[in-house]
């Protein structure tokens, strides 16, 4: 009879590892999965610049520099918790950046959206 199997799987440096410890792994999978919505809502964002440029007066919203901001860095968010070692950053931090990463996403389109005018 085997004793290993009843025993939670060990670690790479040889300890017990805890099966209810977050795994980095999922949160960087997120963060792959938002650098994909990023790719959309880019086009999302463009298509949306574009219609106010010219269907109104020529110009678009006075927020399209915020827009085109907030798509830089949640590309930059997500690029950041997708490659920084395991060991750099805690878990909270790493699942807090790629919330950020995701709500600067979907802010990028609705900022471009706004026009006064």
């Amino acid at each position: 009879m085997n004793t290993t199997d009843s025993q939670a799987p060990a670690a790479r440096d040889g300890s017990a590892r805890d099966p209810f410890a977050p795994d980095v792994r999922a949160v960087r999978v997120f963060a792959g999965i938002g650098l994909l919505v990023l790719a959309v809502t880019c086009v999302g964002t463009l298509v949306v610049l574009l219609r106010q440029a010219y269907a109104g007066d020529g110009v678009p919203g006075p927020l399209a520099d915020l827009a085109l901001w907030s798509l830089g860095l949640s590309g930059l968010v997500g690029l950041w918790a997708l490659g920084i070692p395991r060991d750099a950053v805690g878990h909270r931090v790493r699942c807090g950046a790629v919330l950020a990463q995701y709500a600067l996403a979907v802010a990028a389109p609705l900022l471009a959206a706004v026009d006064l005018a």
